[in-house]
C-alpha cells in the first residue's frame, strides 16, 4: 500500500466514524489495521472499500453489533464489496473473521421487504439445503442469500423481480442468477420437495430418478442441466397433479418456457408419457 493509498483509506475511515459516531476506539482499531496492511504491502485498489472493511472488522473484534448496510450507507462501497474485502483482509492478516451468516441476512431482508413468515421460513430451509450441498463455499453470502430469496419468493411474489432482490442485497442480477443456478443444480429433488410441500413423496422420488437417469442418458448429453432439471420438475408435477405451471417453473429456474417444454418432451420420449398431458397443465 502506498502512502497515498494509506492516506485515502484513513480519510474514508474518519468519514465513516463521523457518520456513525460509534465508540472512538473503533476508529483507532481500524487505523491499526490500515497500518498493518501498509506494513505488509497489501495492494489497495479501492480505498473506500478497504476503509469500510477495516471499520467492519474493528466492530467485529470489539463485538460491536452493526449491520453492514449501515456502513455501506456511509461509503461508496456496496455490502458485497465490503464483505469480500473484509474476507481478503482477514485472510491476509490471519484474523479469522467469518463472513456474514446468510440466515441473518435473509431475516433482515424479509423484514425490510415485508415478506410473509411463510416465505421467510421457506427461504431459511432452502438456505440450509444449499449449505449442506456446499453451494456457499467461496461465494458472497449476499449473492447467495439473494438467490435463495428469489427462489423462495418466486411462486408467492411474482412481482418481486430479480432486480428488486439484487438491489436489496447490493449484488448484480448476474451474480444472483449464477448463485440460483448453483443452488438448483446442487439441491435438485430436495428443493423440489421444499417448493411443493403438498406434492406426494412419489413426485420427489420421480424427480430424483429422472435426474439420475439423465446423467447417463444419451438424449441429455450436451443439454444444459438446468433445462433438464426444469423438464424433470414439469414431468413430476404433471404425473402427480401438483398445482403449478410452466410459467412458474420458468420464473423459478430462469429457463425459458420453450426449453422447459422441449426437455419435458424429451423425457416423455425417453421414459414415457406422464399421466396428465402437457396441454392440460400448461395453459400459458
Amino acid at each position: 500500500m502506498t502512502t497515498e493509498s494509506e492516506g485515502a483509506v484513513l480519510e474514508n475511515l474518519t468519514s465513516i466514524q463521523q457518520s456513525l459516531n460509534l465508540e472512538a476506539n473503533i476508529q483507532q482499531y481500524g487505523e491499526l489495521l490500515v497500518s498493518e496492511l501498509t506494513a505488509r504491502e497489501l495492494q489497495i485498489r479501492f480505498p473506500a472499500r478497504t476503509a469500510a472493511a477495516c471499520y467492519l472488522i474493528a466492530c467485529r473484534l470489539q463485538e460491536i453489533p452493526i449491520r453492514v448496510t449501515r456502513i455501506a450507507d456511509t461509503s461508496t462501497a456496496t455490502k458485497s464489496e465490503i464483505l469480500n474485502e473484509m474476507q481478503r483482509i482477514s485472510d491476509a492478516l490471519d484474523l479469522g473473521i467469518p463472513n456474514d451468516d446468510p440466515t441473518v441476512i435473509l431475516e433482515e431482508a424479509c423484514e425490510d421487504l415485508s415478506l410473509s413468515a411463510d416465505i421467510e421460513a421457506r427461504a431459511q430451509q432452502i438456505a440450509q439445503l444449499g449449505v449442506e450441498a456446499g453451494v456457499t463455499s467461496g461465494v458472497s453470502p449476499y449473492s447467495y442469500a439473494a438467490a435463495v430469496l428469489y427462489v423462495a419468493s418466486s411462486p408467492a411474489k411474482p412481482d418481486l423481480s430479480q432486480a428488486d432482490i439484487a438491489e436489496q442485497f447490493g449484488v448484480s442480477t448476474a451474480s444472483l442468477r449464477e448463485r440460483r443456478d448453483d443452488l438448483l443444480e446442487a439441491t435438485g429433488s430436495h428443493l423440489f420437495e421444499l417448493q411443493y410441500p403438498t406434492a406426494p413423496p412419489e413426485a420427489t422420488w420421480l424427480v430424483d430418478d429422472l435426474l439420475s437417469d439423465a446423467r447417463t442418458s444419451q438424449w441429455a448429453k450436451g443439454k444444459r442441466h438446468m433445462g433438464v432439471l426444469a423438464g424433470a420438475w414439469l414431468y413430476a408435477v404433471n404425473r402427480h397433479y401438483v398445482d403449478t405451471n410452466v410459467a412458474e417453473l420458468a420464473n423459478i429456474t430462469g429457463i425459458s418456457k420453450s426449453t422447459i417444454r422441449a426437455r419435458y418432451r424429451d423425457l416423455i420420449e425417453h421414459v414415457g408419457a406422464a399421466d396428465s398431458g402437457l396441454d392440460s397443465r400448461d395453459s400459458v
